[in-house]
């Protein structure tokens, strides 16, 4: 500690103070304008005028009702056919068809959650403080917004939560599965309350849209995903990052001027992932014409245990397909036993070039079709390696024991 003060009456030395004087003297008031003022300033920014209202006031203020001390509900109905900004909902209550996270899932059971929270590193420390959920009732999408207005309504916001979710809800979410739910989670933990959320059934659309798009878009936020794919933009939307000192203002100040604008925020994120799923649906059945990645949608197919649909999608997307995607096209007809097919691709990739389908054609002629001439002539130019060594070699050793008999494909 001494040698703490020591410094300290250094540093007001090289400043011209008295080394002996209090701290509250070590900060004179600094001349012209304070800093965020020098901001604002140079960036050309104004703060949105302060709106005060107290809690039953922004009810009225946003639609909503008080739910319980320190909860709002906002609750909403929106039309399938009235759509999302052009993107259409009706599919929202049509069956899976080619998604394949979204197996099981049950148009009338799915719940799509949204949450906007103090920040996006989440931790014991960030709060939920606007939790939206939706879901299909009727011809209608209906929504409800839990709003919180204080700390200490939390734990009447989560058993909320829990009224709404029922057994044998499927939750629907973007990027739920590292952020939304685990928050959720431990602020359930912290308020020693059931978490209404935990084993149930979750299809997160951020992995397919990843899965389709990764490496064609320059991002995966959901703002992309509707720009992309529906065509929607949001010229006057809050960004999300200013959503945590909205709800600050108003907590400690009762500044509500930008607290509409978050909820507004988290409603269209509803519709937008409403509207995604039977989007993302489409796309799955036929990647090519969206600019979807054929192959990686393929693959996932595979993966749950649908080798028919994975055929189906390549074939029908084979003029999208580069050299690996109608290898991977061929291996499936081999699979099973179309060997016409397979065999097409393998010669018109081999012609170009591709090794590995030589391979393939001279496995096959040597294996199934027991031709060894022509298997050797497929193999012939893959020599050089080791293994392409023994391969022209025990061929050349059969061509001169005589007809090969016909077996297994290597």
């Amino acid at each position: 500690m001494s040698r703490l003060k020591g410094r300290l009456a250094d540093l007001r030395r090289q400043t011209g103070q008295r080394p002996d004087a209090p701290a509250s003297d070590a900060r004179p008031e600094p001349a012209g304008p304070r800093l965020a003022e020098r901001v604002q300033r140079a960036g050309g920014a104004r703060r949105p005028s302060r709106e005060k209202l107290d809690p039953g006031e922004l009810a009225e203020r946003i639609g909503a009702e008080p739910l319980a001390e320190g909860v709002l509900v906002r609750d909403r109905r929106t039309p399938l056919a009235e759509g999302y900004e052009g993107a259409l909902l009706t599919g929202a209550a049509r069956a899976r068809e080619a998604l394949p996270e979204a197996t099981g899932l049950v148009p009338e059971r799915a719940v799509f959650l949204d949450t906007e929270t103090t920040g996006l590193a989440g931790g014991t420390g960030t709060v939920a403080f606007l939790v939206g959920l939706a879901r299909v009732d009727g011809d209608a999408l209906l929504q409800r917004q839990l709003l919180l207005t204080r700390f200490q309504g939390e734990a009447a916001l989560l058993a909320a939560l829990a009224d709404w979710v029922g057994e044998g809800d499927h939750l629907v979410t973007f990027n739920g599965k590292r952020f939304d739910l685990p928050l959720l989670t431990t602020r359930c933990r912290l308020a020693g309350c059931p978490d209404p959320l935990a084993g149930r059934a979750h299809l997160d659309l951020l992995y397919p849209f990843r899965r389709l798009f990764g490496h064609r878009f320059p991002d995966c936020r959901l703002a992309t995903a509707e720009q992309r794919l529906l065509g929607v933009t949001r010229p006057d939307d809050l960004p999300g990052a200013e959503a945590p000192q909205a709800w600050l203002d108003f907590l400690h100040a009762g500044d509500a001027g930008r607290l509409p604008a978050v909820v507004r925020h988290n409603e269209r994120d509803l519709l937008a992932l409403a509207a995604l799923v039977p989007t993302l649906d489409r796309i799955h059945a036929k990647p090519g014409p969206w600019g979807g990645d054929v192959l990686g949608v393929a693959r996932a197919h595979y993966r749950f245990g649908e080798e028919a649909r994975a055929r189906k999608v390549l074939a029908a997307n084979r003029e999208h397909l580069d050299a690996e995607g109608l290898r991977e096209l061929a291996r499936l007809y081999r699979r099973r036993g179309a060997w016409t097919k397979a065999l097409a691709i393998w010669e018109d990739l081999a012609v170009r070039g591709c090794r590995d389908s030589r391979e393939r054609l001279a496995k096959y002629w040597e294996h199934v079709a027991g031709d060894v001439e022509t298997a050797l002539a497929w193999a012939a130019p893959l020599g050089g390696t080791p293994e392409g060594e023994r391969r022209l070699a025990r061929l050349r050793g059969k061509r001169g024991s005589g007809p090969a008999e016909p077996g297994p494909c290597a």
